[in-house]
């Protein structure tokens, strides 16, 4: 019998799945960095020091919790440092978690990475006003910025790109705005009429590194959907730590399987939410539609999902909470959750594993429909 391991937290969960079952495990590609990719990113550092003369470089990382780019960041430091740079500036924001949550991790992940420059988090910084947007002086005054940022899609935002680390990364002030799509596209707009921006970040299997606007069209041009047949039955991790430490951090994944499986279909998310619910503006957007812009669109995402599908969850949280609260069910278990789906679907439910949503997995169906419609 298949065990299958998802991340949940700080530890990891397994599902059994009986060889009797249909079901089928949707395996995705990690960017690999090999050397042709290290020597490439050597180069990238010698076009940098070039590029930015004797003005200091500003690197905005954009932490996810991903190993592989906190592992890029280290080396692009250090081949920064072998270029005799004469400064660098290391900016941080973790706009996808929890900001307690995501800051703890952040400092101790690049210790951890043997990182030595201490990054700089918004609230440290000192904002400029720039045709109406406020915007941090480390940007506006840097020869240039690099972004380094993991390439994942979000549920409500679709694809991301650097230009979302960069708009919503905390440098930025978000204000004044109600489509987060149209302040990113502005607050990108309005710095690179002032910087050079670089973007460092993956695309699946590959690694991209050089000038932002390229990578950013690049990313934005290859879509979400990975085409699978129609499934009954979604079960989904969410990443681990600190992606899945509240309920907010692991909402847009909900809106993201949508198309995922069949109408009245089920989709199960596994992820410990081991913060709670998440940031005062997200529970007020839970609570009562008020909060900020981005977290009014992820309840409004999921409540459109909640209305359409069913949703059951593993996590951390009461299940009395997601009750009364959500209309979902809660278990303790991935196998709990997986006997739930087989009890309303039988044994002859499809089911598709997903250890991790690095793509928008979009029923047959739903695909050709959206394809009639163009």
């Amino acid at each position: 019998m298949p065990e299958i391991w998802f991340r949940y937290g700080v530890t990891e969960v397994s599902l059994e799945v009986s060889d009797e079952l249909s079901y089928r495990v949707l395996e995705l590609e990690k960017p690999r960095l090999d050397e042709g990719f290290w020597r490439r990113l050597a180069g990238f550092a010698e076009k940098l020091r070039a590029e930015s003369g004797s003005s200091p470089i500003t690197i905005l990382y954009d932490h996810a919790g991903d190993r592989v780019m906190l592992t890029v960041l280290k080396h692009l430091l250090e081949a920064l440092s072998e270029e005799e740079v004469s400064e660098v500036r290391l900016l941080a924001s973790c706009w996808r978690l929890d900001q307690v949550t995501g800051v703890e991790h952040l400092l101790k992940s690049l210790k951890a990475h043997g990182v030595a420059l201490k990054p700089i988090m918004p609230d440290e910084s000192d904002f400029a006003t720039l045709n109406g947007f406020r915007i941090a002086r480390d940007l506006l005054e840097a020869g240039l910025v690099v972004i380094v940022a993991d390439t994942r899609p979000h549920g409500v935002l679709g694809v991301t790109s650097i230009k979302e680390a960069l708009g919503f990364g905390g440098f930025i002030e978000f204000a004044g705005f109600d489509d987060p799509r149209r302040f990113v596209e502005e607050a990108w707009k309005q710095v690179t009429r002032e910087t050079a921006i670089y973007g460092v970040t993956s695309l699946g299997a590959r690694m991209l590194l050089g000038e932002g606007d390229k990578i950013s069209g690049e990313i934005y041009g290859a879509g979400l959907s990975k085409p699978v047949e129609d499934f009954d039955v979604v079960l989904a991790g969410c990443g681990g730590s600190p992606l899945d430490s509240t309920l907010q951090s692991i909402a847009h994944v909900i809106s993201l399987l949508k198309d995922s499986v069949m109408d009245e279909g089920l989709i199960g998310v596994i992820g410990e939410c081991g913060g709670g619910l998440g940031s005062r503006s997200f529970i007020e957007a839970l609570l009562s539609g008020s909060g900020g812009a981005l977290e009014r669109l992820t309840v409004k995402a999921l409540k459109e999902v909640l209305a359409e599908r069913r949703v059951a969850l593993t996590s951390a949280l009461p299940k009395s909470v997601l009750g009364k609260l959500l209309g979902v069910k809660g278990f303790d278990t991935p196998q709990e959750l997986l006997t739930y789906a087989l009890r309303i679907y039988s044994r002859g439910a499809r089911i598709l594993i997903l250890e991790e949503p690095l793509v928008k997995p979009v029923r047959a169906g739903s695909l050709e429909r959206s394809l009639e419609r163009s």
